[in-house]
């Protein structure tokens, strides 16, 4: 049997899908993927996906050459339900991705959902898996480390304090690894970051590999915090403009998040991309640091 999975991105979105993979790999499936650059690099060393395809560079006909069993579209925008129809058009599913229940949420400010992402995913394939990225490389930074994602791909997602955290952080004398996207620093591009930082100097491989052995993981709603979660690395998360019911809550065993809870505001966007009306990011700039500090203390 023959599966092709479509997600084209984000980096988190691709991460997450990896619960239908390990259900399928299971089932005894031979797994093809189609994504965009430079997702595919999550599979570089996956063993369960057999082939990786770039939407960019592949063609139609080369998908309907497969033949298919099954097309799952966990993508589920027109664009990809209209592709999975015609690669099969009896033998596709799309994932049902709750949208009214979190407009519900966004619009009366209370829970509409309880299912996390990779539970809206594993619904096509009757799952009850979690995301785990296959990686056997060694470690690329030696010795113990925490590593910091003070980016986002929106700024009001962007915790507030992270350089007061920063200068907390140096009294347990622990290395500190930044990562993230450099074109996700927005208003922390003055920062001085007083530890490694790798923001902007990775392949989406190096990072993987980088999170997979960290000590902790601190950082916002963002697709490497799915990364962290995904490799069970312990992880202190913020929550700002969204919200845990939406669906992106940490899954590893050990994780504490910090959000205002019965913030009015709150949720005051989808996926955090509106500016903030009160100005003050009160949802972010809220949490203090030294609490942050204690609890990375108690993870440690």
């Amino acid at each position: 049997m023959k599966v092709l999975l479509i997600r084209f991105g984000q980096l988190g979105d691709v991460v997450l899908t990896t619960s239908v993979i390990e259900h399928l790999y299971e089932e005894n499936y031979e797994i093809h993927y189609l994504t965009k650059k430079p997702f595919d690099e999550i599979f570089l060393e996956d063993y369960r996906v057999k082939k990786v395809f770039i939407y960019d560079k592949v063609s139609l006909f080369e998908l309907l050459k497969e033949k298919y069993n099954l097309v799952l579209d966990l993508h589920s925008k027109i664009k990809t339900i209209v592709l999975s129809k015609i690669i099969s058009p009896f033998h596709s599913k799309t994932y049902n991705k709750r949208i009214i229940e979190r407009r519900l949420t966004l619009i009366f400010k209370k829970p509409f959902n309880k299912l996390r992402i990779y539970e809206m995913y594993n619904e096509v394939v009757n799952s009850n898996k979690k995301p785990r990225i296959i990686l056997s490389s060694k470690p690329i930074i030696e010795g113990d480390y925490i590593v910091i994602n003070p980016t986002a791909r929106y700024p009001s997602r962007i915790y507030r304090h992270f350089d007061k955290l920063d200068k907390l952080l140096d009294k347990i004398g622990i290395k500190k690894v930044y990562i993230g996207t450099e074109n996700d620093l927005h208003f922390l591009k003055d920062f001085k970051f007083n530890g490694l930082n790798l923001i902007g100097k990775t392949t989406i491989r190096e990072m993987l590999n980088i999170v997979k052995y960290a000590k902790l993981f601190i950082g916002n709603d963002s697709g490497i915090t799915h990364i962290a979660s995904a490799f069970n690395v312990p992880s202190i998360v913020f929550f700002g403009p969204t919200v845990l019911s939406f669906g992106f809550e940490p899954f590893c065993d050990r994780y504490y998040v910090f959000e205002i809870k019965n913030l009015p505001c709150r949720p005051c966007s989808l996926h955090g991309e509106k500016p903030c009306k009160r100005k003050d990011y009160a949802c972010l700039s809220w949490i203090e640091p030294e609490l942050v500090f204690e609890k990375v203390l108690e993870m440690l």
